[in-house]
C-alpha cells in the first residue's frame, strides 16, 4: 500500500464529523463480513510453487486467462453496503445507528480507490480488491510500515493465477465479481481506518490488537502465518 501504513485513511475517509475510531470494534473482527475466500486453496499453491529456493517442477503451470474485471451496479452496491452495515450494527450495537451512517451515506469504495491508486489498483477489478486487502492485513499483522508498488504489483500476479485456477471464480457473472470485490474493499477500509486512529491517537493497546486480529484472518484465510511470510519482488513468499 501506499509508502507509509495507511497515514492519512483516517483523516481523509470521512467528511462528516464522523472519526475512523467508529471503526475500532468492527476493524479488529477475526471474521470478515461475506469476505469470499473461494480462492484462498489455489493462492495457497501459487505461494508453495513460487517459494524462494524451491525447485521448478515446484512452481505452478500457467493458468488459463481469466477476466477479473465486471461491470459496476449502483444495486449491487447498495446491497453490498446494507449487508454491510447490518454487519456493522450487529458487531457494535451501542454504535448500531452511527456506523449505519456512515456506511450508508459516505463513498467508502472512492476513499478505497484514492488511497491504492499509487499502487497501481483500481475498483472494477477483484484482483485489485483483493490485492489490495492481503497486502494490508499482511502490513497490519506485521506491523509494516512501507510496501512499494513493485511489490503490491507482485502480489497482484499470484492472485490473478490464483483467481484464473479457481472454476467457482470462473463461474461468477458480473454482479458476482462485484459483491466479492466491493466486501474486500470495505473490509479494507474498515480495517484500515481503525488501525489508522489507533495509530494517531497512540493507543498501542488498541493497535496490537489490531494487528494480532489481522494475523488472524490471515491465518483462517490464507491457511498461513503471515508473521512468516516475506513480501518479496516475486510477492508473497515464505
Amino acid at each position: 500500500m501506499r509508502r507509509r501504513l495507511l497515514p492519512a485513511l483516517a483523516a481523509a475517509l470521512l467528511s462528516t464529523p464522523v472519526v475512523a475510531q467508529d471503526f475500532s470494534s468492527i476493524g479488529g473482527q477475526y471474521i470478515d463480513y461475506g469476505a469470499s475466500m473461494m480462492a484462498v486453496g489455489q493462492l495457497n499453491n501459487v505461494l508453495d510453487g513460487t517459494r524462494q529456493g524451491g525447485p521448478a517442477k515446484s512452481r505452478p503451470t500457467p493458468s488459463r486467462a481469466v477476466d477479473t474485471r465486471y461491470r459496476a451496479s449502483p444495486a449491487v452496491s447498495a446491497r453490498v453496503r446494507a449487508q454491510f452495515a447490518d454487519f456493522a450494527a450487529k458487531a457494535d450495537p451501542a454504535r448500531a445507528d452511527r456506523l449505519r451512517q456512515v456506511i450508508g451515506r459516505q463513498d467508502l469504495l472512492a476513499q478505497w480507490e484514492r488511497h491504492v491508486a499509487v499502487d497501481g489498483l483500481r475498483r472494477g477489478d477483484v484482483a485489485d480488491a483483493m490485492t489490495a486487502y492481503w497486502v494490508q492485513n499482511w502490513q497490519l499483522a506485521t506491523r509494516t510500515a512501507f510496501v512499494d508498488r513493485l511489490h503490491v504489483q507482485a502480489v497482484r500476479a499470484q492472485v490473478s493465477r490464483a483467481l484464473a485456477a479457481s472454476p467457482a471464480f470462473a463461474r461468477l457473472d458480473d454482479a458476482g465479481k462485484q459483491e466479492m470485490a466491493e466486501t474486500f474493499m470495505l473490509n479494507f477500509v474498515v480495517q484500515g481506518s481503525a488501525y489508522s486512529d489507533a495509530m494517531t491517537r497512540r493507543d498501542q493497546g488498541l493497535a496490537l490488537r489490531l494487528s494480532d486480529a489481522a494475523a488472524a484472518r490471515l491465518r483462517t484465510e490464507m491457511k498461513r502465518d503471515a508473521r512468516q511470510l516475506r513480501l518479496t519482488a516475486a510477492g508473497f513468499s515464505r
